[in-house]
């Protein structure tokens, strides 16, 4: 089993966004998105706002609605349309990979072909691509082996390896339903960017995705959320306070969640969904849901689409270094800088000078930074024991390192 060094990065998190904001991503099809020319009544139509990121969905097995409009039931998909209209030139795209009944396939190399056309096709996006491979993984109803899940998970990011794609950060997704031991499904730290869930309807939807971010110090992303309520003929008032704003309280309590992709779909329309319940979720449909949403949205760090976003996400950063992993416990040498301990202090030494040093969590969040550092001579950081990402910037390279800190 190897390390998945250019596309996952060790499984840092990647696409954090800086400065406590947080990504708004719609979906989870073309008629709920909007803002294009084949497909103008939706979210961006209606709400005069385009969001930091899109939703969107194909198969292994065929790619269908990769590349070309496809409509399963639940509305007209197609990922290309997004890069094809200069509207989304600056929304990320999630892209919801569905596997089930193709674990098997996937992991004897028979789809191995179907995995370098996605991997290829993500390269070609040139902006930052959240990948949910095997979305809602303990859910009963997609029936994942947990070995053979976590078998396919990492024969994908391998494959993506040797293409190299660095610019996908891979979403670990759960239901959302509390299933106990979710472990069991979990690729490995170094496979993983994000950890996500689904936000429906139950009693505290998420809770065991939330504890495990803490314990793995991964982001967080709601990767699908409704209110399984029809908008159009419920109380606007009560349907926020009843499920909007706890939605958006979870945020408030929870620093390492940082993305939103809400589901802008007339459910009720679509021929898979019609008599499950689902109802219109469409935020335009209910003028008090509408402006006490856009009352949040404009008002609490969430990013919209614009040009500076991938910058706040440090896209070609991720785009140009890879990791190299160090278990700092005595002396480390790299390339081009030296690592070492002494008693309580990370000590960094490089003979062509360190211009910065940023030292976040493996969730993003900044512990310090120290710009134009020293043309010589040592820095010393003090540090407590444990998992830190450590950009330092020197003359000729960025170099970024994943250490562990540990008590000696």
């Amino acid at each position: 089993m190897g390390f998945s060094q250019r596309s996952a990065h060790y499984g840092a998190p990647k696409y954090v966004p800086k400065d406590g904001s947080k990504l708004l991503i719609i979906g989870q099809d073309l008629g709920a998105v909007g803002g294009l020319n084949s497909h103008a009544n939706g979210y961006v139509d209606n709400l005069n706002q385009i969001p930091a990121g899109i939703t969107t969905y194909t198969g292994i097995a065929n790619l269908g609605g990769l590349k070309s409009q496809t409509n399963w039931g639940a509305g007209d998909v197609n990922g290309q349309a997004y890069l094809n209209d200069d509207t989304f030139d600056n929304s990320v795209i999630a892209i919801g990979l569905y596997i089930s009944g193709s674990l098997g396939n996937i992991n004897s190399g028979f789809l191995n072909n179907r995995i370098t056309e996605l991997g290829e096709w993500i390269k070609e996006t040139e902006r930052p691509v959240f990948l949910r491979i095997g979305y809602e993984f303990d859910g009963p109803w997609n029936g994942h082996n947990p070995t053979e899940f976590k078998q396919a998970w990492i024969h994908i990011v391998e494959i993506f390896d040797e293409l190299d794609v660095r610019n996908v950060a891979y979403v670990w997704q759960s239901a959302g339903i509390n299933t106990a031991n979710i472990d069991r499904w979990y690729p490995g730290d170094e496979y993983v960017n994000w950890l996500a869930y689904s936000h429906f309807d139950g009693s505290n939807p998420g809770q065991s995705i939330r504890n495990f971010a803490i314990q793995h110090d991964k982001p967080i992303m709601i990767a699908e959320a409704t209110p399984r309520q029809d908008l159009k003929t419920v109380n606007g008032q009560t349907v926020w306070l009843d499920w909007f704003q706890p939605l958006f309280d979870v945020f408030d309590e929870n620093d390492n969640l940082l993305a939103l992709a809400y589901i802008n779909a007339n459910w009720d329309a679509q021929s898979m969904w019609i008599g499950q319940g689902w109802g219109d979720s469409r935020i335009e449909v209910n003028d008090i849901v509408e402006n006490s949403w856009l009352n949040e949205i404009e008002g609490n760090n969430w990013l919209l689409a614009d040009e500076g976003n991938f910058e706040l996400m440090d896209y070609q950063l991720w785009q140009d270094s890879t990791y190299a992993i160090t278990s700092v416990v005595g002396n480390s040498v790299s390339n081009s800088i030296q690592y070492w301990v002494e008693g309580p202090e990370l000590v960094l030494h490089s003979n062509s000078g360190i211009e910065e040093i940023i030292v976040t969590t493996f969730s993003g969040q900044t512990i310090l930074e120290r710009l134009n550092s020293t043309n010589s001579g040592n820095i010393r950081l003090r540090l407590n024991p444990g998992n830190y990402i450590v950009q330092v910037k020197t003359r000729f390279n960025v170099e970024i390192k994943k250490l562990n800190l540990k008590n000696r």
